[in-house]
């Protein structure tokens, strides 16, 4: 069971030294708290209790605010750093204040996933490194990272060598787990340098296959960088006051609908039996979210506007019938399309999790406790640890 959470909480700031001065970065305020505040209080939420900040630049005005922890209910110590060495080496300078296995945060990141399916998932494989995946259709910004189908990280592709089939990726979203015995080989080569944890490390454990990569979903922001620390001040506060719901999310043609085959239109016949699983679900508080392979768009078969506009009519004879959907989400790429345009990999094709990650960014869902109902069990047995059911119908 992970006890201990290492905080990154030395960061200079420098993109945001234009908004906040010379404050520390985890200390900017978001609407009446510092930063680094809803950080602890939302890992308190999660279990954690124990907490290691790794602290450098203006570290004692975060030593001054949060002292112990107490007023927190979390128990706070220290690792001051005298001069930058990157998050690599700030780990290694606290060596002797790491427990036998640990996460590491960066405390300039929110990032609200169920560490709950972390944990399990570190408990029931052999792990000594993993690395924790997010979705993103932008990874022209930060490279993406490939895995296999035992979620073991394969490599890391640099920003712009994204390859001209693909259309989207998973990036690395800067939370780790590690037993302490996997970081010894670098403790013991240490010399006191700057050391870079994305450039020096991970590849290293990446050619040891000793570095696991896990896709989650959850709300992040990363407010290092102005333009998202200003939508921070929002988001943040109200997004820890939602309450996390389960969430059911169906299928579409063959589902919800009848399919005679690359269904579109308006003229559509509905399975009464998954109106009633719907109405269920809406009844028991739960979101309802539908996820959409559209294939025929990447076929030619109907463009992706006539593709919404079934989908929009499926939703509309869904609410004349009292069942509210929260939102619903599409693929239209096909690897063997003929539309040069959607003839891409997608992650948001199911059996891949793409569209299930992207209804995690946008409401605050408990994936251990949400279900996907479809009609194909190749399709609809979505690739993600830690979801709570499967039904196929």
């Amino acid at each position: 069971m992970i006890e201990q959470v290492v905080i990154l909480a030395g960061g200079l700031g420098t993109r945001l030294r234009a908004v906040i001065g010379e404050t520390a970065k985890p200390m900017a305020p978001i609407a009446d708290k510092p930063f680094l505040e809803y950080l602890l209080r939302m890992l308190r939420e999660n279990g954690f209790t124990k907490f290691l900040l790794l602290v450098g630049y203006k570290g004692e005005s975060i030593l001054e605010y949060f002292q112990d922890g107490s007023k927190l209910g979390v128990k706070l110590t220290y690792a001051l750093e005298d001069e930058p060495k990157g998050p690599g080496g700030a780990l290694l300078n606290a060596w002797e204040r790491l427990q036998d296995e640990f996460l590491l945060v960066p405390g300039d990141s929110f990032c609200d996933v169920a560490y709950t399916i972390l944990q399990r998932f570190v408990s029931e494989k052999p792990v000594n490194a993993l690395v924790v995946l997010r979705y993103s259709n932008d990874t022209s910004r930060y490279g993406f990272v490939e895995i296999d189908e035992e979620y073991k990280v394969k490599k890391f592709v640099e920003k712009g060598y994204l390859p001209a089939d693909r259309v989207d990726g998973y990036i690395n979203g800067g939370i780790y787990y590690f037993k302490k015995s996997v970081r010894k080989q670098f403790f013991e080569n240490y010399n006191g340098e700057a050391l870079s944890l994305e450039t020096q490390i991970l590849p290293a454990l990446v050619a040891q296959t000793e570095l696991y990569g896990l896709p989650m979903g959850g709300k992040f922001i990363d407010i290092g960088v102005a333009e998202d620390y200003w939508k921070a001040q929002k988001i943040i506060p109200s997004w820890l006051k939602a309450e996390r719901k389960a969430c059911l999310f169906i299928d579409r043609d063959g589902t919800i609908i009848e399919d005679p085959g690359y269904i579109h239109g308006e003229e559509l016949n509905f399975k009464r039996d998954t109106i009633e699983i719907m109405r269920n679900a809406k009844g028991e508080g739960k979101l309802v979210i539908i996820i959409t392979n559209q294939a025929g768009v990447a076929k030619g078969m109907f463009s992706e506007e006539e593709s919404v506009k079934t989908t929009e009519a499926v939703v509309k004879h869904l609410a004349m019938n009292g069942i509210t959907v929260d939102a619903y989400y599409y693929c239209p790429y096909h690897p063997d399309g003929s539309v040069e345009k959607y003839k891409k990999i997608s992650l948001l094709r199911k059996p891949e999790p793409g569209m299930i990650l992207r209804a995690c960014e946008d409401f605050r869902i408990d994936l251990e406790r949400s279900a996907v109902v479809g009609d194909n069990p190749k399709v609809d047995r979505i690739k993600l640890f830690g979801i709570g059911e499967f039904q196929i119908l």
